[in-house]
């Protein structure tokens, strides 16, 4: 008689970073809903218009002299608003002097059908590291731990659980290893600018960020700030006119898809073909219009952080995330501590 035992696993379809390491295991993948049109506050009539728009066709110098206008313009509108939350913040120079960020905190997610909640913490070290790791508490006291890291042009991922019998798996369906391992470098690296942004307002290298108008949201009237990054992706940021704080952010990628459950399993013959079964009915990946928001703001060393972030999936609700402790330039977060294993 074989011997039965239980598997826990967690079953990626894709996710912003997770590319976390392959075991055995019984597998429930759902599939992605098409991307629907995410409600975004509506823009006034004040959104600053194209460069270059005319009223009547003027000669050909005097169209160059309005464009140069309009994008001289348009630049000095996105440094004011970047100023003056900065400045919210707590000020240009204590931004700049932020070499490491670690937060940690408690989160809910609610994700396939399923409700899961754990800590979630994310390290920063400028310029180009960054790790975030979710635990995850499952059944029976068991944790589940994902960590994906950026580490300069490299990315990694692992996973661990507190049952020896436990296994995590990814399913993924089309590309090879290669192509995996560089769309992982992308979507990671849109995640650590995604935070650099919407906390202390640092566009990445190789960057451009525009004035995209104003917007009116429930929770105020806003600025947006239209950021284009090294990959070709776009983020809205939306900064709040009175507080002149980071009210939220938009976004196209593709949301983690996660989903736990149980299973008996004979011999590895069972556990093998449950793989392949769940690899070859594994979902198409496809992005989703996400917007994350930030609240509760609060002074942490003299720079205002959220104690909350909100993210939204397709205008429904994903993940809340409560921040509850931080570390800045904190000497124990070094170079080391973003190599696998560490």
């Amino acid at each position: 008689m074989r011997r039965q035992f239980l598997l826990m696993i967690t079953a990626v379809a894709l996710s912003l970073v997770s590319l976390v390491g392959c075991g055995s295991a019984a597998v429930s993948v759902s599939s992605t809903k098409p991307p629907e049109q995410a409600a975004t506050p509506a823009v006034s009539e004040k959104q600053a218009e194209a460069p270059g728009a005319q009223t009547k066709a003027p000669t050909q110098p005097a169209v160059a002299q309005e464009v140069r206008q309009a994008h001289a313009t348009q630049a000095n509108r996105a440094d004011e608003v970047l100023r003056q939350a900065r400045e919210a913040l707590g000020g240009e120079a204590k931004l700049k002097e932020i070499q490491n960020f670690t937060a940690t905190g408690s989160f809910r997610r609610v994700n396939n059908g399923q409700e899961q909640s754990g800590e979630k913490r994310i390290d920063l070290l400028m310029p180009d590291k960054y790790k975030i790791s979710d635990t995850l508490s499952l059944i029976a006291g068991i944790e589940l731990t994902i960590t994906n890291a950026l580490n300069g042009n490299q990315a990694w991922s692992d996973s661990r659980t507190s049952a020896g019998n436990a296994q995590v798996m990814n399913i993924r369906r089309g590309g090879n290893e290669q192509q995996n391992g560089e769309e992982q470098v992308k979507s990671l690296r849109s995640e650590f600018t995604r935070y650099l942004l919407g906390l202390f307002l640092m566009p990445p290298p190789g960057s451009s960020i525009e004035f995209g108008g104003e917007a009116e949201a429930p929770d105020g009237r806003a600025d947006i700030l239209v950021l284009n990054d090294a990959n070709g992706r776009v983020v809205k940021l939306f900064v709040e006119q009175k507080t002149h704080r980071p009210l939220m952010m938009t976004y196209r990628d593709v949301a983690l898809r996660m989903k736990t459950m149980k299973t008996n399993a004979g011999g590895s013959g069972d556990v093998e073909k449950i793989v392949k079964d769940a690899q070859a009915n594994a979902p198409v990946r496809e992005e989703s219009d996400m917007q994350m928001r930030f609240s509760d703001y609060k002074a942490e060393k003299g720079i205002l952080l959220p104690r909350l972030i909100v993210i939204t999936v397709n205008d429904k609700l994903y993940e809340e995330w409560e921040l509850k402790s931080f570390k800045i330039n904190s000497p124990d977060l070094t170079a080391k501590k973003f190599e696998k294993g560490e």
